[in-house]
């Protein structure tokens, strides 16, 4: 079975590019010319059995171009089609009026069922539209399923060279590192909380003591006060002495509290250097 083969005369690059790939799919081949004189002389050296013309190319429009192709004994024979991003359906319809007139039109950015439509209504088509389309929407389910797993792919790449870099950055400041000597400060710190652990637990013990001490003292005064002495004299005196000591054992449960809270500090300051 002979190929067909379609002749594109398209300035912009970008657009004949996604048309070729489009019709390559389906068997077509594909000549690009990228303005009118070139694209003149390929239909004069190769049979096209079909052109797609754009009306918006650099020294003359598509609409002058369809005349000389439609005018010429050789060329006019070939079926042809007016692409355009700027005409309006109006400047269609009134061109479709002419002698000179393509044998269909299309708005550019047109999608490809409507392209490969045009041109199977006119010169027919190896594969069904509807199969076409088919196979185009797998294509591009594919190509985002691919796009999405190299766009992971490569998240994960960064990720692990961002992980490498962190470890080998790590792995050059340990090697200025005394380990030895970060070990026996390690070791010398938890020793000295250990002994301010211990330190506190004494002095704990000996704050409760002085509390039970007091609660006795404050016990037997109470015990004085309700006790029936007839002489009040020598109970003021018990009563002062017995102040006395609450007051030296209040000052001493004081300086065990300050003691403590000391050594606390202390076992702080030694954690955070």
């Amino acid at each position: 079975m002979t190929e067909k083969k379609i002749l594109i005369i398209e300035s912009n690059e970008t657009f004949s590019e996604y048309i070729v790939e489009m019709l390559k799919r389906i068997g077509f081949k594909t000549v690009v010319a990228s303005d009118a004189d070139e694209g003149i002389e390929a239909a004069k050296k190769e049979n096209f059995n079909i052109i797609l013309l754009s009306v918006e190319l650099p020294k003359e429009n598509g609409y002058i171009i369809c005349k000389k192709f439609k005018e010429d004994n050789d060329l006019k024979k070939i079926p042809l089609i007016l692409m355009s991003s700027e005409a309006k359906t109006s400047d269609f319809e009134q061109h479709k009026k002419l002698k000179v007139r393509a044998d269909d039109y299309l708005k550019k950015p047109f999608v490809k069922r409507e392209l490969i439509s045009s041109i199977s209504n006119i010169i027919g088509c190896e594969v069904p539209i509807e199969i076409y389309c088919t196979l185009e929407e797998k294509v591009e389910a594919l190509i985002k399923e691919k796009d999405i797993l190299e766009k992971d792919s490569k998240n994960k790449e960064k990720l692990i060279f961002e992980l490498r870099e962190r470890l080998n950055k790590a792995s050059g400041s340990l090697k200025d590192v005394d380990v030895e000597k970060l070990q026996k400060e390690l070791f010398e710190t938890r020793r000295e909380m250990e002994d301010a652990k211990k330190e506190i637990m004494q002095l704990t013990q000996k704050n409760g003591a002085l509390s039970e001490k007091i609660d006795e003292i404050n016990k037997e005064k109470k015990e004085l006060i309700k006790s029936s002495i007839a002489d009040f004299a020598d109970r003021d005196k018990r009563e002062g002495d017995l102040k006395k000591k609450i007051s030296h054992l209040e000052k001493e449960l004081h300086e065990q509290k300050q003691q403590i809270k000391k050594v606390l500090e202390n076992a702080i300051s030694s954690i955070k250097e």
